[in-house]
This record gives structure tokens, sequence and C-alpha cells, in this order.
């Protein structure tokens, strides 16, 4: 299979009757299709990317002579995460806002389209998995892995969406002001209620990634730690620079090794607000579990574009 076989566009526009959303309306798969977001500018892509760059070094070394198999087996891994993406995307926009399908291009788009675009995509992102040439135990692996990420996600859904039946239409707060205090058990990182979700869409991707090449459960552990930590920063942030928004930034840092883009030093990330850098730290000290000193390593390296994104610029609020 090519890369035009797996993207998510093509996926969906390919589907059979006997396919998963086989028989949906053309107007849910288009709905579905613009929900996927680009892949270069997809911090959860990106973080899945470089995770399974790291745990193929882990699991191989410097040996380059199974460059293709990697490659073979990323790009399936990726579509599962861009679909799992457009799926928390739509999910978390009928939990949020349901009057904000109205935003869509598509003015006949209602919620049981919506829903039904998100069903679709979920079950594209577990049908990728099957297509994904590993062995049978690291392909259960995949599966467990995106079990548990969406359950979770899930759980954080119906969390949201029950404290938003307990306060009177009235009284309901911006989403941008609502807080919601939850802890990631494996970080014990306090994350903000708004956050959840592309902080747990994050660390599945990361898992994802560095599973799907077989990395050992100690890089596994300290990417998802540190995909955690990250998305967590840069998703309380609306814009990192004039023009592009943080995630963007970032995930352009963490795909291309030449990559100079909005970097800054130790000290300009002062300008931080106190919540960003403590989950910035959180992010350098799981970086510390895979190298002696990430900051040190070659900046092109999957290492060094870790350590490099957590230096996209700041912006208090």
């Amino acid at each position: 299979m090519t890369e035009h076989d797996f993207h998510p566009s093509r996926r969906i526009a390919r589907a059979t009757p006997d396919s998963p959303g086989g028989e949906l309306a053309a107007r849910i798969r288009t709905l579905a299709a613009e929900s996927v977001p680009a892949r270069d500018r997809s911090l959860p892509a990106a973080l899945c990317t470089v995770a399974a760059e790291v745990g193929f070094e882990d699991a191989n070394g410097t040996d380059s002579a199974n460059a293709t198999a990697f490659a073979d087996v990323l790009e399936p891994v990726v579509t599962t995460v861009t679909l799992l993406e457009g799926y928390v995307s739509l999910r978390l926009t009928l939990v949020d806002d349901a009057e904000a399908l109205a935003d869509w291009s598509m003015p006949t788009v209602d919620r049981d389209d919506a829903i039904l675009a998100s069903d679709f995509l979920h079950a594209s992102a577990y049908a990728t998995v099957a297509e994904t040439p590993v062995s049978d135990r690291r392909r259960l692996e995949l599966y467990r892995l995106l079990l548990e990420g969406s359950t979770t996600l899930t759980r954080q859904y119906l969390a949201r969406s029950d404290a938003d039946e307990l306060v009177a239409p009235n009284e309901r707060v911006d989403t941008a002001e609502r807080t919601d205090p939850a802890v990631c058990a494996d970080t014990d990182e306090t994350v903000d209620g708004r956050f959840e979700a592309p902080a747990t869409l994050a660390e599945t991707a990361a898992a994802i990634g560095s599973t799907a090449v077989d990395a050992s459960a100690e890089t596994r552990t300290a990417l998802r730690q540190y995909s955690h930590a990250m998305m967590t920063a840069l998703a309380t942030q609306s814009s990192a620079t004039s023009d592009d928004d943080p995630q963007a930034s970032a995930a352009r840092v963490l795909f291309d090794p030449t990559c100079q883009h909005a970097v800054v030093t130790d000290a300009e990330l002062a300008y931080a607000t106190p919540a960003v850098e403590r989950s910035l730290e959180r992010a350098r000290t799981a970086l510390e579990a895979l190298a002696d000193d990430a900051a040190g390593t070659d900046v092109s390296s999957p290492l060094g574009r870790l350590e490099r994104a957590t230096r996209v610029p700041f912006h208090r609020e």
C-alpha cells in the first residue's frame, strides 16, 4: 500500500457498502473528511511520527536497513492518529458548543450528521490499525492503546457534558473561561478540563507511534509523558506568533529537521504563564529519561526536535 492509499480523505472517499460508513450519505463523508486535519499542521501526527523515530532508534540503533519497513509501518499509524484527531474535533464541537456546527461550510450539517461523521472516523481509525504491517502481537497492542485512548476520551466528553447539564443555560460561562481540573495518572499533572481531550489524544498518538516500532516500555512511557505535557502547554495558548498557532508551530519543528521557526531561548521562555512553564518542565523531565542531555543532541535528530519543540514562543494571556 502507498501513502495515497492510507490518506484519510482517500480512505473516506473509497468507502464501499461493506466498509464502515459505506452507506453514509455523501454529506456525512464530506464532513468527516473536512474534520481530519492537514498532517503537516497536526501536532498529534507529529508526536506520533517522532515517537516512532525515537522508538525505532531505541529498538534498532542506527541501523537503517529496515528504513523501508519503518516507513510502511509509520504511514498507517499516523493516519490512525489523524482520523482519531478528526473524531476528537467533532466530539469536542458537539460537547462544547452545538451552535458551532453552523460555522461549517455545509449549511445542512446538523448534530446527527456530526455524530455519524465522528463515529465513522472512529471506526476508520480502528480499520487502519488492522492494515498496519506488524505482527499480530503488536497489532493487538495498538488496538489496546487505541481502545484505551478512545475510552478515556469518551469519559472526558461525558464528564464535561454532565457538568454543563448541571449549570443553568444563563449561568454557563464561555469555554475559554471554564475550568475543570483533573489529574493525569501517568504524570501526576493537574490538567484543566478544557485540555484533557487534546492531552489524551497527544499521549495516545505517542503511545501508538512508539509501540508500532516495538520501543521499550521505558521509552514508551517517557514519550507518552512528554506528549501529554507538551499538548497541555500548547493547548492553553491561543497563538504563539502573530500569524500562527503554537500547535502548528511545534508540529513544524517536529516534522522538519531544518526548521528554525519559532524557537526561543531559556530567557525568552520566562514570558510563558506559570502553568505553561510547569508543563514544559514536565516535558523536559520526560526527555531526560530518553537522553542524558537532550538539549545537547543534534538539533535535527528526533530527540533534538523534541527538545526544540519545547521552545516554541509562548505569550502571556
